[in-house]
C-alpha cells in the first residue's frame, strides 16, 4: 500500500470511527447519555447578545433578532464530560446553537459562539425560554478537514511525498555537522542543544520529568533567534505550548519575536507575560508588511490546526527554518504531518514513556501504531538524547518511576528531604506527617464508578490542611483520571466553609492529560475506581502505565495517591486471564509492582474497626 493510499485509508477510518461512536452514544437513551456525561439537561440559561453585527462582514441584525455572545448556563449537578473548547450544542425544541465551552465550572458553564457560527447564532430576543435547555455533544470533522488538507498538499507534491515516505519508513540518514557544544546547561543538554543546531534534517530529544525540556527548549530557540531563524513551536495541547513559550519569552524579552496564535482561553499560561504578542492569527502576507514583529528572529506557538485547517488558515503562507514540536510523545502521526511539512529541520522534544496520543484501536493501517515520537525513536535510536537529570524528582521521589520506566537511567540533581512538621489532618494526621516523600493511601471505600466522594472528601481535608499550614495554593495539584471526580473534587472543596470560592477557583484540579508538563510542590491523585471490572471496554484507559508514569512524577515535594485496594489486587486477574490483551496485561502488570515498592498507608474505615 502506498504511502498517499495508506494516510487516505488512515483518514477515512478515524473518521468513520468516530462516527460509529457518535451515532451509538446519542442512540442510547437520554438518561445514560446524561449518566455518562454527554448530554445535560434541565439548564438555566443567561444570554448576552452582541451589540449590532459582531464583525464587520455581518449584516445589523432586525430587532428584535440579535446575534448570541455568550451563554452562562446554571445546572444542580454537573457531571459532564466537557471542558474548555469543546464544541457542544444548545438547544431548546426548535432551537439550536452550535457553540463552544469557554468557561467550566462546577456547577455552571460560559458557552461562547465561534467567529465561524455568528450568522447561525441568531436569537429573537422578544420572547425565548430561559430553562428546560439541552446540551449534547457534537461530532466534529475538524481533524479530518486537516488531514485532508494534507493530503492533498502531499498529492501535490510528489517529491516531498516521497522524501517523507522514507523518512517515516527509516529510510533517512541523519547527518551533524561539526560544532562545538554549548555551555548553557549540564552534559545532556548541551549536547541536545548541539544536535539540534547541527542536525541536517531532524533529531530527537528524550525528556524524562523533571529533566529540563522546556528549559532545553528555550535555549534553544533563544539561539535560533540570534541567527535570525524563523521558528514554529507546536505541541498537542496550548497549555503546552504556552509554557514553552514563557520560557522562550523570558529568555529574549521581546515581545516583537513571540506571538501564540488561538483563542483567548488557550491562553491561560501566558496571558500576563509581557513578552508575549497573542493573535487568533498571523498569515505570512500580514507579518510581511506590519512593523509589529521581529523581521530578523522570530518565533510562532500554534497547535497544527493553525498550519492548514481549511476553515482557518491562521498561519497561512508559512515556512519555517526549524519546527520544535514538544509532548510530541502525545502527537498523532497524522496529525504531526502538517507540522512536519512546514519545517526545514524539525526538533521532536518527549518522552514516550507518558502519554500516548488518543486514535483509533486495532485498525492495521501503520499510521495508527503510535506516537510520532515513537515511531522515530524506534528507527532511529542513534539520533536520540537522553536528558537524564531531573531537577523536579529528589531520591526518593525519583526511585519508583526510575524502576518502573527508565531502567535506573535517570539521576536526581539533588537529595533534598524536605521536612515534614506540623501539620495537622483532623482526618488522617499520619497522611501528611508521613516521612516518605511517595505515599500510596489504601482504603476499601466502594462508591460510584469514576466519581468517589470517600476520596474526594479526603482530598478536600489534605488540601485544607497543607493550606493552613502555609503551602500556597499555586504549589498543590490535584488529579485524577475522570472528569467526574474531578467535579466531584471541586464539590468537596467548595463545601469547606475554610475554604474560600476564590482559593477553589485558583486551584489546579484537572485530569492527568492536563497535568502533563507540568509540575506542582504537592500532587495529591485520586484514582477513583472502586471496582476495575464494571469498566471492561476502558481498562486499557485506567491500566495505563504511563498515565501513572505521568502522575507519580508532577511533585517536587510529596506525591500522594490515592486509591481502592481492589485497583490493584484485580491486576492478577488480569494477568491470569488469558482473554486480556498484552497491552492490558502489562499495564496491569506496571500496576502491581507500583503497589509491591509502593511505601503504603492503608485506611481503616469505622465498619472495619468495630
Amino acid at each position: 500500500m502506498s504511502f498517499l493510499t495508506q494516510l487516505s485509508s488512515a483518514i477515512e477510518i478515524q473518521q468513520q470511527r468516530q462516527d460509529e461512536e457518535y451515532n451509538d452514544l446519542m442512540s442510547r437513551p437520554l438518561q445514560e447519555r446524561v449518566n455518562r456525561g454527554y448530554t445535560m439537561t434541565n439548564l438555566h440559561a443567561e444570554f448576552e447578545f452582541f451589540d449590532g453585527a459582531p464583525t464587520r462582514w455581518l449584516p445589523a441584525p432586525v430587532l428584535p433578532k440579535r446575534y448570541i455572545n455568550r451563554v452562562r448556563i446554571h445546572c444542580e449537578y454537573n457531571i459532564s464530560k466537557f471542558r474548555e473548547g469543546t464544541q457542544v450544542r444548545l438547544s431548546h425544541g426548535p432551537l439550536s446553537f452550535l457553540m463552544e465551552i469557554e468557561q467550566d465550572g462546577v456547577n455552571d458553564f460560559v458557552l461562547q459562539t465561534s467567529s465561524y457560527e455568528y450568522q447561525r447564532n441568531v436569537l429573537d430576543t422578544s420572547c425565548f425560554p430561559l430553562d428546560g435547555w439541552e446540551i449534547n455533544a457534537v461530532n466534529t470533522d475538524i481533524t479530518q478537514r486537516l488531514l485532508r488538507s494534507t493530503w492533498e498538499n502531499l498529492y501535490g507534491n510528489p517529491d516531498f511525498c516521497d522524501h517523507l515516505e522514507r523518512f517515516l519508513t527509516g529510510q533517512f540518514r541523519n547527518q551533524y555537522r561539526e560544532s562545538p557544544s554549548p555551555c548553557c546547561g549540564n552534559p545532556s543538554q548541551n549536547e541536545a542543544i548541539r544536535k539540534a543546531f547541527t542536525c541536517n534534517y531532524f533529531h530527537l530529544i528524550q525528556g524524562p520529568p523533571g529533566t529540563g525540556k522546556t528549559f532545553t527548549i528555550a535555549k534553544i530557540v533563544y539561539y535560533l533567534m540570534k541567527m535570525g531563524k524563523k521558528v514554529f513551536v507546536t505541541a498537542p495541547t496550548h497549555t503546552a505550548i504556552n509554557n514553552c513559550l514563557n520560557a522562550i519569552a523570558n529568555e529574549l524579552q521581546d515581545a516583537s519575536m513571540v506571538v501564540k496564535v488561538g483563542e483567548r482561553y488557550q491562553a491561560d499560561e501566558i496571558v500576563h507575560n509581557p513578552y508575549i504578542t497573542r493573535k487568533k492569527s498571523l498569515k505570512l502576507y500580514d507579518y510581511q508588511h506590519s512593523d509589529e514583529y521581529s523581521k530578523a528572529g522570530f518565533v510562532i506557538g500554534g497547535t497544527p490546526f493553525a498550519l492548514c485547517s481549511p476553515a482557518s488558515k491562521k498561519l497561512e503562507g508559512w515556512q519555517f527554518d526549524y519546527v520544535i514540536m514538544d509532548e510530541a510523545a502525545q502527537m498523532s502521526i497524522p496529525l504531526a504531518l502538517p507540522t512536519i511539512m512546514r519545517g526545514r529541520r524539525l526538533i521532536f522534544v518527549g518522552d514516550h514513556q507518558q502519554l500516548d496520543p488518543i486514535v483509533p484501536q486495532d485498525t492495521g493501517n501503520k499510521f495508527f501504531d503510535c506516537s510520532i515520537f515513537k515511531r522515530l525513536v524506534d528507527l532511529y535510536p542513534q539520533d536520540i538524547t537522553l536528558l537524564d537529570q531531573s531537577y523536579r524528582l529528589n531520591d526518593n521521589l525519583i526511585h519508583i518511576p526510575n524502576r518502573l520506566f527508565y531502567g535506573d537511567r535517570i539521576s536526581a540533581a539533588h537529595t533534598l528531604e524536605r521536612p515534614y512538621t506540623g501539620f495537622v489532618c483532623p482526618a488522617a494526621p499520619q497522611i501528611v506527617n508521613h516521612p516518605s516523600n511517595e505515599l500510596l493511601v489504601v482504603h476499601h471505600e466502594f462508591d460510584s464508578l469514576g466519581r468517589s466522594p470517600y476520596e474526594a472528601n479526603l482530598t478536600a481535608d489534605i488540601v485544607s490542611d497543607l493550606l493552613h499550614n502555609g503551602v500556597p495554593v499555586s504549589e498543590i495539584g490535584i488529579m485524577s483520571p475522570y472528569r467526574a471526580q474531578i467535579r466531584e473534587i471541586k464539590r468537596a472543596l467548595s463545601e469547606r466553609p475554610d475554604i474560600s470560592e476564590e482559593t477553589v477557583n485558583q486551584l489546579f484540579i484537572d485530569t492527568v492529560e492536563r497535568m502533563q508538563g507540568q509540575e506542582k510542590d504537592y500532587i495529591l491523585y485520586s484514582m477513583s475506581n472502586s471496582n476495575p471490572a464494571e469498566v471492561e471496554d476502558r481498562l486499557e484507559f485506567f491500566y495505563s502505565p504511563n498515565r501513572l508514569n505521568v502522575a507519580l512524577t508532577r511533585a517536587r515535594v510529596k506525591c500522594i495517591v490515592i486509591a481502592n485496594e481492589k485497583i490493584f489486587t484485580f491486576c492478577d486477574e488480569l494477568c491470569r486471564q488469558s482473554s486480556t490483551s498484552d497491552q492490558l496485561r502489562d499495564g496491569a502488570e506496571i500496576f502491581r509492582q507500583y503497589f509491591q515498592i509502593a511505601t503504603k498507608l492503608e485506611m481503616i474505615t469505622e465498619d472495619e474497626d468495630w
